[in-house]
Protein backbone atom coordinates (compact mmCIF):
# COMPACT_ATOMS: atom_id res chain seq x y z
CA UNK A 1 0.00 0.00 0.00
CA UNK A 2 1.30 3.40 -0.73
CA UNK A 3 2.13 5.77 2.11
CA UNK A 4 -0.49 8.43 1.12
CA UNK A 5 -3.12 5.86 0.72
CA UNK A 6 -2.59 4.55 4.09
CA UNK A 7 -2.33 7.74 5.67
CA UNK A 8 -6.10 8.92 5.18
CA UNK A 9 -6.60 5.51 7.61
CA UNK A 10 -4.86 7.06 10.52
CA UNK A 11 -6.48 9.64 13.24
CA UNK A 12 -5.54 11.47 15.91
CA UNK A 13 -8.17 11.48 18.35
CA UNK A 14 -9.20 14.44 20.07
CA UNK A 15 -8.47 13.79 24.35
CA UNK A 16 -10.86 15.93 26.75
CA UNK A 17 -7.61 15.73 29.51
CA UNK A 18 -6.12 19.38 30.09
CA UNK A 19 -2.64 18.00 28.91
CA UNK A 20 -4.07 16.66 25.81
CA UNK A 21 -3.55 13.36 24.56
CA UNK A 22 -1.60 10.65 21.62
CA UNK A 23 -4.22 8.52 20.83
CA UNK A 24 -4.51 7.11 17.28
CA UNK A 25 -6.78 5.43 15.55
CA UNK A 26 -5.51 2.86 12.85
CA UNK A 27 -8.55 2.43 10.31
CA UNK A 28 -7.46 -0.62 8.20
CA UNK A 29 -8.45 -4.01 8.54
CA UNK A 30 -8.01 -4.19 12.03
CA UNK A 31 -9.11 -1.11 14.39
CA UNK A 32 -5.78 -0.47 16.18
CA UNK A 33 -6.24 2.23 19.06
CA UNK A 34 -2.97 3.41 20.49
CA UNK A 35 -3.16 4.97 24.15
CA UNK A 36 -7.01 5.69 24.02
CA UNK A 37 -7.81 8.01 27.23
CA UNK A 38 -10.55 10.79 27.99
CA UNK A 39 -12.17 10.26 24.28
CA UNK A 40 -15.51 11.54 23.33
CA UNK A 41 -18.83 9.25 22.50
CA UNK A 42 -18.22 9.98 19.23
CA UNK A 43 -14.78 8.67 18.79
CA UNK A 44 -15.31 5.62 21.42
CA UNK A 45 -18.14 3.87 19.09
CA UNK A 46 -16.05 2.21 16.58
CA UNK A 47 -14.75 -0.92 18.45
CA UNK A 48 -11.45 -1.97 18.63
CA UNK A 49 -9.49 -4.84 17.21
CA UNK A 50 -6.39 -4.60 19.40
CA UNK A 51 -5.32 -1.82 21.68
CA UNK A 52 -1.91 -0.40 22.72
CA UNK A 53 -1.05 0.54 25.82
CA UNK A 54 2.18 2.45 26.56
CA UNK A 55 1.77 3.16 29.94
CA UNK A 56 -0.71 4.06 32.71
CA UNK A 57 -1.00 8.00 33.37
CA UNK A 58 -4.14 9.11 33.05
CA UNK A 59 -3.53 10.79 29.93
CA UNK A 60 -2.87 7.27 28.12
CA UNK A 61 -4.76 5.32 30.34
CA UNK A 62 -8.47 5.02 30.91
CA UNK A 63 -10.37 1.77 32.24
CA UNK A 64 -13.50 4.06 31.66
CA UNK A 65 -12.79 4.54 27.72
CA UNK A 66 -11.69 1.24 27.41
CA UNK A 67 -14.92 -0.18 28.85
CA UNK A 68 -16.36 1.51 25.12
CA UNK A 69 -14.00 0.22 23.21
CA UNK A 70 -13.60 -3.45 23.81
CA UNK A 71 -15.81 -6.51 22.20
CA UNK A 72 -15.63 -9.92 23.10
CA UNK A 73 -12.54 -10.64 20.73
CA UNK A 74 -10.41 -7.16 21.40
CA UNK A 75 -6.48 -7.36 22.75
CA UNK A 76 -4.79 -5.37 24.80
CA UNK A 77 -1.19 -4.94 24.95
CA UNK A 78 0.20 -2.97 27.48
CA UNK A 79 2.95 -3.17 30.38
CA UNK A 80 2.35 -4.49 33.88
CA UNK A 81 1.38 -1.20 35.48
CA UNK A 82 -1.76 -0.99 33.50
CA UNK A 83 -2.24 -4.72 33.74
CA UNK A 84 -2.72 -3.95 37.65
CA UNK A 85 -5.58 -1.69 37.19
CA UNK A 86 -7.25 -4.08 34.64
CA UNK A 87 -7.54 -7.35 36.13
CA UNK A 88 -9.72 -6.09 39.37
CA UNK A 89 -12.59 -5.07 36.65
CA UNK A 90 -15.61 -6.79 36.62
CA UNK A 91 -15.38 -7.13 32.82
CA UNK A 92 -13.36 -9.08 30.43
CA UNK A 93 -10.48 -8.18 28.64
CA UNK A 94 -8.14 -10.19 26.56
CA UNK A 95 -4.99 -9.28 27.97
CA UNK A 96 -1.35 -9.50 26.35
CA UNK A 97 1.80 -8.23 28.68
CA UNK A 98 4.49 -6.16 26.86
CA UNK A 99 7.91 -7.11 27.04
CA UNK A 100 10.74 -5.01 26.05
CA UNK A 101 12.10 -5.49 22.72
CA UNK A 102 9.34 -8.64 22.18
CA UNK A 103 8.05 -8.71 18.73
CA UNK A 104 4.17 -10.34 18.60
CA UNK A 105 2.29 -10.45 15.80
CA UNK A 106 -1.67 -10.20 16.44
CA UNK A 107 -4.25 -10.79 13.52
CA UNK A 108 -1.69 -10.39 11.32
CA UNK A 109 -0.67 -7.07 12.61
CA UNK A 110 3.63 -6.76 13.67
CA UNK A 111 4.02 -5.66 16.60
CA UNK A 112 7.37 -4.80 18.23
CA UNK A 113 7.60 -3.39 22.06
CA UNK A 114 10.39 -0.87 22.50
CA UNK A 115 11.48 1.13 25.18
CA UNK A 116 9.59 4.68 26.28
CA UNK A 117 11.42 7.05 28.81
CA UNK A 118 12.99 10.41 29.72
CA UNK A 119 14.69 12.14 32.16
CA UNK A 120 11.53 13.40 34.06
CA UNK A 121 8.47 11.36 34.98
CA UNK A 122 9.02 8.82 32.74
CA UNK A 123 11.91 6.50 34.35
CA UNK A 124 13.94 3.73 32.66
CA UNK A 125 12.74 1.64 35.78
CA UNK A 126 9.28 2.03 35.21
CA UNK A 127 9.49 -0.68 31.77
CA UNK A 128 6.88 1.91 30.31
CA UNK A 129 7.06 1.15 26.28
CA UNK A 130 6.34 2.86 22.35
CA UNK A 131 5.58 0.04 19.71
CA UNK A 132 6.55 -0.26 16.20
CA UNK A 133 3.84 -1.85 14.39
CA UNK A 134 3.80 -3.22 10.39
CA UNK A 135 0.80 -3.70 8.63
CA UNK A 136 0.26 -3.17 4.84
CA UNK A 137 3.98 -2.88 4.52
CA UNK A 138 3.90 0.16 6.28
CA UNK A 139 5.89 0.43 9.14
CA UNK A 140 4.87 3.15 12.30
CA UNK A 141 6.60 4.08 15.32
CA UNK A 142 4.35 5.41 18.18
CA UNK A 143 6.70 6.88 20.80
CA UNK A 144 4.55 7.05 23.92
CA UNK A 145 6.32 9.80 26.24
CA UNK A 146 10.04 8.96 25.03
CA UNK A 147 12.97 11.22 25.63
CA UNK A 148 15.55 11.35 23.20
CA UNK A 149 17.08 8.11 23.93
CA UNK A 150 19.45 5.71 22.35
CA UNK A 151 16.77 3.29 21.45
CA UNK A 152 15.13 5.72 19.63
CA UNK A 153 18.22 7.17 17.68
CA UNK A 154 18.48 3.95 16.66
CA UNK A 155 15.35 3.10 14.97
CA UNK A 156 15.09 1.74 11.56
CA UNK A 157 13.28 1.80 8.47
CA UNK A 158 10.35 3.67 10.28
CA UNK A 159 7.48 4.96 7.19
CA UNK A 160 5.30 7.34 10.08
CA UNK A 161 6.05 8.73 13.50
CA UNK A 162 3.62 9.88 16.07
CA UNK A 163 6.44 11.02 18.74
CA UNK A 164 4.83 13.15 21.52
CA UNK A 165 6.37 16.38 22.34
CA UNK A 166 6.53 18.62 25.52
CA UNK A 167 9.17 19.69 27.42
CA UNK A 168 10.68 17.85 29.74
CA UNK A 169 8.74 15.26 30.14
CA UNK A 170 8.56 14.03 26.35
CA UNK A 171 10.78 15.40 23.97
CA UNK A 172 11.38 18.91 23.66
CA UNK A 173 11.42 19.98 19.61
CA UNK A 174 14.48 20.44 19.04
CA UNK A 175 14.68 16.77 20.53
CA UNK A 176 12.13 15.96 17.92
CA UNK A 177 14.35 17.18 15.38
CA UNK A 178 17.48 15.55 16.46
CA UNK A 179 15.26 12.56 16.27
CA UNK A 180 14.09 13.03 13.10
CA UNK A 181 17.56 13.77 11.51
CA UNK A 182 18.89 10.28 13.61
CA UNK A 183 16.31 7.55 12.26
CA UNK A 184 14.66 9.77 9.23
CA UNK A 185 11.01 8.61 9.45
CA UNK A 186 9.76 9.29 5.92
CA UNK A 187 7.14 11.08 7.93
CA UNK A 188 6.91 12.69 11.31
CA UNK A 189 3.77 13.37 13.37
CA UNK A 190 3.81 15.33 16.44
CA UNK A 191 1.08 14.54 18.92
CA UNK A 192 0.41 15.55 22.49
CA UNK A 193 0.68 19.25 22.05
CA UNK A 194 -1.97 21.65 22.97
CA UNK A 195 -2.56 25.09 21.33
CA UNK A 196 -0.59 26.74 23.38
CA UNK A 197 2.64 24.94 22.32
CA UNK A 198 2.17 25.38 18.69
CA UNK A 199 5.33 27.43 18.35
CA UNK A 200 6.50 24.52 19.19
CA UNK A 201 5.08 22.34 16.48
CA UNK A 202 5.96 25.49 14.17
CA UNK A 203 9.72 24.95 15.47
CA UNK A 204 9.35 21.32 14.31
CA UNK A 205 8.18 21.89 10.58
CA UNK A 206 10.89 24.98 9.85
CA UNK A 207 13.66 22.79 11.18
CA UNK A 208 13.31 18.96 10.35
CA UNK A 209 15.57 17.78 8.18
CA UNK A 210 14.56 17.67 4.39
CA UNK A 211 14.63 13.81 4.48
CA UNK A 212 11.46 13.82 6.08
CA UNK A 213 8.28 15.26 5.61
CA UNK A 214 6.47 16.87 8.92
CA UNK A 215 2.48 16.76 8.84
CA UNK A 216 0.37 18.84 11.31
CA UNK A 217 -2.27 16.25 11.73
CA UNK A 218 -5.50 18.16 13.21
CA UNK A 219 -7.15 16.18 16.27
CA UNK A 220 -10.62 14.74 15.15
Amino acid sequence: MKLSEFLKKVEWLKSNHPYGGACIRINSENTIYIDPANLSEENTEKKADIILLTHSHEDHFSVETLEKLVKSTTIIVCPTDCEESLIHKDFDFNIYIAKLHEKIKLNRVKIEVVPAYSSTAHPDSAGWVGYIIELNGIRIYHSGDSGLTPEVNALKNIDIAFITVREPYMMSPKEVVQAAEAFKPHILIPIHWIEEERDDIEYILKNAPESTKVLMLEMV
